[in-house]
């Protein structure tokens, strides 16, 4: 259902941002929302009476097909019940608790396909898709979209605290499970295998401070600073982002050759203001660059061009405005020294991380963790292995690991046997050697 905006109005809508059968949301250069619906669907609220309070929605007909619509001012939240809140807060959580419970005086109608409009304290059904309990729909809205009940969820959004569940839990009459929580904090940290450093990194950079943004605040950050992996490839730097997308569970944006890469000129340019517009829509949200050198490389090199320049303006422009949005930039690049000096300023990437090939201890920990719940004979020494994959990428090793299961299936065997182990070390590419002279 993609229809012609612009008879709505003079404002002028920045982007498409959900769509479904018979409705969809936009946003607008100054970041209010859209909502247009096809006027079935309107009606079929009148009827059911779930327009409560005021009817904020005009009617407009374009090209003889009839469409309600209203404008949501940017303070306020309108999106997909589905969708939810990522990181929601307790001022939002409230707010869509109240809103379930006034709509359950007058319908039964399911709430898993509805729209959670803030402003007017609706959640407006859409009629479309499967049937959820309120307990499931609450739950997965205040988790951002994943499918939790709120009732048993021991995680819903990091900021939402037993206060505030608790209050929601009288609001909605939905019990909350009481959780006794671990005594040990550290047992729900973020870990990265084989990575002890970069581990305490994170943890201490991003992943503490989206925990707790309110105690940060009050010391001056507002949100994580953007980061920059560098090393050489298959040290595990895309393994690393890739598991701490994983873990926060916020809207990863990607931005590599094949999605900004354009031969026209200004289109990359374009392409790439396109992908940040996205990720502030989403804030809190995460931008991953992959590499980077074929982007930001230094614009005083010889192969630059006015195209190149443009796109590196572009991006000093869109990684400020991401963090001032609340959008975690993450860059990875296996040429460091190519990179522009003005992207690696204090200020645009706060915190360059070298990430190196693994030492033996953590190539041992790294195969523990892909090891636990792989069938293996009693007899295999990890720790010896871990000393002669030394000097080896973490790609290596886990290529290792999964070539020898290759390796026992081929022979027969349901356990990972040290021959095959020693086999797949084998298989590695060896370093080629530079004769001198001729």
């Amino acid at each position: 259902m993609i229809i012609k905006t612009d008879r709505f109005c003079s404002k002028k809508l920045k982007a498409l941002i959900y769509e479904q059968e018979g409705w969809e949301i936009y946003r607008t250069v100054t970041n209010s929302t859209l909502l247009i619906v096809v006027r079935s669907i309107y009606e079929k609220w009148i009827e059911d009476r779930v327009l409560f309070s005021v009817d904020p929605f005009k009617i407009s007909n374009i090209d003889g097909v009839e469409y309600a619509y209203l404008f949501s001012p940017k303070q306020f939240v309108l999106v997909p019940v589905k969708n939810g809140i990522p990181f929601c807060d307790g001022r939002i959580a409230i707010a869509f608790a109240a809103a379930l419970k006034q709509i359950r005086k007058y319908t039964n109608s399911s709430l898993s396909d509805g729209i959670f409009i803030e402003e007017y304290g609706y959640i407006l059904p859409t009629y479309t898709s499967e049937i959820l309990s309120d307990d499931l729909v609450l739950g997965s809205f205040l988790a951002g979209g994943r499918r939790e009940s709120f009732s048993t969820s021991t995680v819903l959004s990091p900021l939402l605290n037993e206060e505030i569940c608790q209050k929601v839990s009288e609001i909605t009459g939905i019990a909350k499970e009481v959780v006794p929580q671990a005594n040990n904090k550290s047992e729900n940290q973020f870990r990265l295998a084989g990575r002890p450093d970069l581990t305490r990194f994170f943890n201490e950079h991003i992943i503490s401070i989206l925990n707790e943004p309110e105690r940060y605040k009050k010391l001056g950050i507002d949100f994580p600073s953007a980061i920059l992996l560098y090393g050489p490839p298959g040290c595990g730097k895309t393994y690393a982002v890739n598991k701490l997308v994983e873990y926060l569970g916020l809207p990863e944006f990607e931005i590599n050759s094949s999605t900004i890469a354009s031969p026209f000129i200004h289109d990359t340019a374009k392409k790439i203001s396109e992908v940040f517009a996205r990720a502030i829509h989403c804030a809190p949200s995460i931008v991953v660059i992959d590499e980077m050198e074929s982007y930001l490389s230094d614009r005083n090199s010889v192969t630059s061009n006015s195209q190149h320049i443009e796109e590196v303006a572009e991006f000093l422009r869109q990684i400020q405005n991401a963090q001032d949005n609340h959008v975690l930039v993450i860059a990875m690049t296996n040429m460091y020294d190519k990179i522009d000096p003005a992207i690696l300023r204090r200020g645009r990437f706060d915190h360059h991380i070298e990430v190196g090939l693994p030492s033996e201890e953590e190539i041992y920990d790294l195969l523990l963790n892909i090891t636990k719940n792989i069938s293996m004979e009693p007899d295999i020494d990890l720790r010896q292995f871990a000393a002669g994959l030394k000097g080896k990428t973490l790609a290596d090793v886990s290529f290792v690991i999964k070539e020898a299961g290759l390796l026992s299936g081929r022979n027969g065997f349901d356990k990972i046997s040290v021959e095959s182990l020693r086999e797949a070390v084998a298989h590695l590419p060896r370093e080629e050697k530079r004769r001198i002279g001729f």
